[in-house]
C-alpha cells in the first residue's frame, strides 16, 4: 500500500508539473493577429504599435494578418471560425464589428456573442468637423442653420452604415435637426470632400483635429468628460446634447477561449498600456491610451450595441 501511494504521489507530481510547464511555456509560438482592414489604416497601425510593446513581454513575435474585405467583417468571420488556443486573435473596433451584424446579420459570418472580448487598449473618440474657413463657429450656429434649412446641411460620412453614418444620427436625434449625409469610399475621400467644401461638415475620429489642424475646425466631442489633448473643445453634453460616441481599439479572440488564455493577454494588455513610452507614441497618433478589462471592455462593447441597437429600430435600418 505504500508503495502504490508513494506512485500515486508521484504521478501527480508529474502531473501537475507538466501542467505548470505547459502554462509556463505559453506562448511557444508565433502569435497571428487578424487586422480586417488594409495596411497603413488607422486600425492597423493601432494594433502594430500594441504589438511591438507586447512582443517582448510574451517573448514571441505577433504577426498582422490583414484581411480586408466587406468593411472588415471578412476578417470578423475568420477569427470566430479560428481554434481557441491563443495563437489566432484580432484587432476588433467597436461599433465598426457591431454596425453589420445588426443591419444584416444574415451577411457578415459572425454574431457579437462569438467574440471573446480580452480587452480595450484605446478609446478614440468622434468629433464634429467642419472646415477651419466656415461659416459656422459654434456647435449653436450649425444646429440653428440646420433647423432653419431642413435637409440642406451635407455631413460626409466614410460610408453608409458605418460609424461616422451611426454617429451622424446620434446627433440628429439629439440636436432635432435633420442633415443630408453624402457617403464617401473611406475616411480620406471623406476628407477630401469635406476640405473641397462638397459638404459642410464630417463626423470623424479625434485623430482629424490633429492631422488637419488648421484645416478643419472642431466643434463638438462626443465624450463624457473634454479630451486632456483637446481641452478646447466643448463636449456635447456641456453643450445640452446627450451624444457620447467613442470607437475602440480592442483585443479580442475566437469563442471558447479558456479564462486562463483572457487573463494571460488582459495582463498583457493593461501592462502595455501602462507603458509610458506606449502612452507616448500612442499620444502622437491621436490614440488615447485607455485599458479596460474584460468585464470593463464586454460592459463598454454592450452598452454600445444597445445604443446602436435603438438607432436602428429608430430609423428601420436592419433588413
Amino acid at each position: 500500500m505504500k508503495r502504490i501511494g508513494a506512485s500515486l504521489a508521484v504521478a501527480m507530481t508529474a502531473l501537475l508539473g507538466a501542467g505548470q510547464v505547459a502554462a509556463q511555456e505559453y506562448p511557444s509560438r508565433t502569435v497571428e493577429v487578424i487586422v480586417p482592414f488594409a495596411a497603413g489604416g488607422g486600425a492597423d497601425a493601432s494594433q502594430r504599435l500594441f504589438n511591438k510593446f507586447a512582443e517582448p513581454m510574451i517573448g514571441q513575435s505577433m504577426v498582422v494578418l490583414n484581411k480586408p474585405g466587406a468593411g472588415g467583417t471578412t476578417g470578423w468571420a475568420e477569427l470566430v471560425r479560428a481554434e481557441p488556443d491563443g495563437y489566432t486573435l484580432a484587432i476588433v473596433t467597436p461599433p465598426f464589428n457591431i454596425i453589420p451584424a445588426l443591419v444584416k446579420p444574415k451577411q457578415t459570418g459572425y454574431t457579437l456573442d462569438q467574440f471573446t472580448n480580452i480587452c480595450v487598449y484605446a478609446v478614440v473618440p468622434d468629433v464634429l468637423f467642419v472646415r477651419e474657413d466656415s461659416e459656422f463657429k459654434t456647435l449653436q450656429d450649425l444646429v440653428d442653420h440646420a433647423k432653419a434649412n431642413p435637409e440642406k446641411v451635407k455631413v460626409a460620412n466614410s460610408g453608409t452604415l458605418g460609424a461616422d453614418f451611426m454617429t451622424t444620427l446620434l446627433i440628429e436625434n439629439a440636436t432635432g435637426t435633420k442633415f443630408t449625409q453624402i457617403p464617401f469610399d473611406g475616411g480620406s475621400k471623406m476628407l477630401q470632400g469635406t476640405l473641397a467644401g462638397t459638404t459642410d461638415a464630417m463626423v470623424g475620429s479625434n485623430i482629424f483635429a490633429f492631422s488637419q489642424k488648421g484645416q478643419l475646425r472642431p466643434l463638438a466631442i462626443a465624450t463624457e468628460e473634454r479630451d486632456p489633448q483637446l481641452a478646447d473643445v466643448p463636449t456635447f453634453k456641456e453643450l445640452g446634447y446627450p451624444v457620447v460616441s467613442e470607437r475602440y481599439r480592442a483585443l479580442a479572440g475566437p469563442p471558447g477561449m479558456s479564462a486562463e488564455l483572457v487573463s494571460y493577454w488582459a495582463d498583457i494588455c493593461e501592462k502595455v498600456v501602462g507603458d509610458p513610452a506606449f502612452q507616448e507614441e500612442s499620444t502622437k497618433v491621436g490614440l488615447p491610451a485607455e485599458y479596460r478589462g474584460p468585464e470593463q471592455a464586454q460592459a463598454s462593447i454592450e452598452t454600445m450595441t444597445r445604443d446602436i441597437e435603438a438607432v436602428v429600430q429608430a430609423n428601420k435600418l436592419a433588413e
